[in-house]
């Protein structure tokens, strides 16, 4: 099985777990960010795995742009989905996934994930504090979820049908 991940991230929560995925993930795994490197072409994978982070409600533009262009091939290919996200409100992170994608892609996947989140407070701007500090985030937290990336392995090591 050959895999290639391709993930959008602004502050690099996204980045970690395309890496951490990389680990679980048998077989040649490839990691490439949309927003900085060449993606390879997808016809050279079986399985591709997008995945981004949500940023004031919305996944990076740049993976957006890539899922879209590229649908046709990833309509071909197992494909996983996933976001970082720190929403409380599970209904709004199910909201918040489903949007991210078409709904052609969404349906397509083999598995659809949330990735939890993390926030660090020395990373952001001003503006990004405050509207933490409204929500009620005062300090750096690390919620990525290790249960996600190995059902998403799991997932993605069974048949594809």
């Amino acid at each position: 099985m050959k895999t290639l991940i391709v993930y959008g991230t602004r502050h690099g929560s996204a980045k970690k777990v395309a890496y951490r995925l990389r680990t679980k993930l048998p077989g040649e795994v490839h990691v490439r960010s949309v927003m900085k490197e060449r993606v390879p072409p997808l016809r050279d994978y079986d399985t591709i795995v997008l995945g981004g982070s949500i940023y004031m409600g919305k996944i990076q533009e740049e993976l957006r742009q890539f899922a879209e262009e590229k649908e046709t091939e990833l309509l071909q290919k197992k494909v996983a989905l996933y976001i970082c996200a720190g929403e409380p409100d599970p209904a709004l992170l199910a909201r918040e996934l489903k949007d991210s994608f078409s709904e052609k892609l969404y349906n397509h996947a083999v598995v659809k994930e949330v990735a939890g989140h993390e926030i660090h407070m020395d990373q952001l701007n001003l503006l990004e504090k405050s509207i933490l500090r409204m929500k009620g985030v005062k300090r750096s937290t690390y919620q990525l979820s290790e249960e996600m990336m190995d059902h998403t392995a799991d997932k993605l090591a069974e048949p594809h049908s």
